[in-house]
């Protein structure tokens, strides 16, 4: 193994930890602390506080993946083995990752209400699901997975890229 491989399984490496952070970090914040928090006298303190330390997670993980995502499409796609295929879903993921980045960055912090009572006649399941799912938080973790998946499927384009070759 040369220097060159040993750099850059360091750059996968960070790439994937800042990856991980961020998407399980919030997966456990949605599914973890947000539902601790209910009904607590201080319920909105504590999450903004939580939420803050979070931000400051998302912040380096969001810079760490983009220098160490760059390298690692430089390095894909100088190689001479990625495809169309391969720049296609490459050009998908940098798409939903920018979005990801821009919802962080740009969109409004709403604080966290205390929750509500509860209702006579709660909504749907799927009704409170869908709302759930496409909140801020929710639709991040959405768009995390997706790119996971796509970062998976990248991996197995270059992989059958080198196996034909």
């Amino acid at each position: 193994m040369t220097p060159a491989d040993v750099a850059l399984l360091a750059v996968r490496g960070l790439h994937l930890l800042a990856a991980v952070a961020w998407v399980g970090g919030g997966i456990f914040f949605l599914l973890v602390v947000r539902p601790a928090l209910q009904g607590m006298q201080e319920q909105a303190k504590v999450s903004q506080a939580l939420g803050r330390e979070f931000r400051n997670l998302v912040d380096i993980a969001l810079w760490v993946l983009l220098l160490t995502g760059a390298i690692l499409a430089v390095n894909r796609l100088t190689s001479g083995k990625a495809g169309a295929a391969y720049g296609t879903v490459l050009g998908i993921k940098i798409a939903l990752a920018l979005g990801m980045a821009y919802l962080v960055r740009f969109r409004p912090q709403r604080p966290i209400a205390p929750s509500p009572p509860a209702q006579e006649n709660p909504s749907p399941i799927l009704l409170r699901v869908a709302r759930a799912a496409f909140s801020g938080l929710g639709l991040l973790l959405l768009l995390g997975i997706l790119v996971l998946l796509l970062s998976d499927l990248l991996r197995l384009l270059y992989e059958q890229a080198i196996a034909r070759a």
